[in-house]
Formats: structure tokens, C-alpha cells, sequence
């Protein structure tokens, strides 16, 4: 697990969530990451040398045939103020 954050860390990624949706026989994979700046994130993931980086490579190598980016609707989050409280 401490490489999991580690990497979460290096990318600027705050969540990290997948999904399993399943309509009639087709199964979906529903990703979601909120980071500082998701095209920093796939940067930084896509040069990582980390294990569990390359895990989820060839795991998306394998079982993803592609990657749509969603509209984005709505998107609110409390960060900066737990960020403060913690202080």
C-alpha cells in the first residue's frame, strides 16, 4: 500500500476510485481521479518506474480496449478546508 500512495503522491492525485458496471452482458470499468492536474497526473504515471505502476499498465494493456474522458458536470470537494482544519 505505501507504493500505491507513493505514486498517488508523485501524480498530485488526492482520489483514485474504479468501478465495475455491468449493462446486460457487457461489463464497464469506471475510473475516477480528481488531481492538482490530471494531465500532470498521466505524466507522471506514464514515465513512473514504480511496480505497481507498471502493474496497472499492463492491467489496463489487458483488460481496457480504450479510454473515454467524460464530461465533467459537476465537481465539488471540501480539500481545502480538511486541508486547513488539519493545520
Amino acid at each position: 500500500m505505501n507504493e500505491t500512495l507513493e505514486s498517488l503522491e508523485n501524480e498530485g492525485v488526492f482520489v483514485e476510485s474504479a468501478f465495475l458496471d455491468q449493462q446486460g452482458n457487457d461489463l464497464y470499468l469506471i475510473y475516477y481521479m480528481k488531481a492538482e492536474d490530471i494531465t500532470r497526473a498521466y505524466e507522471v504515471f506514464t514515465k513512473s518506474n514504480l511496480a505497481i505502476d507498471h502493474y496497472y499498465k499492463n492491467c489496463w494493456k489487458t483488460y481496457c480496449e480504450g479510454r473515454e474522458v467524460l464530461e465533467e458536470l459537476l465537481d465539488i470537494d471540501r480539500f481545502e478546508s480538511l486541508k486547513s482544519y488539519k493545520e
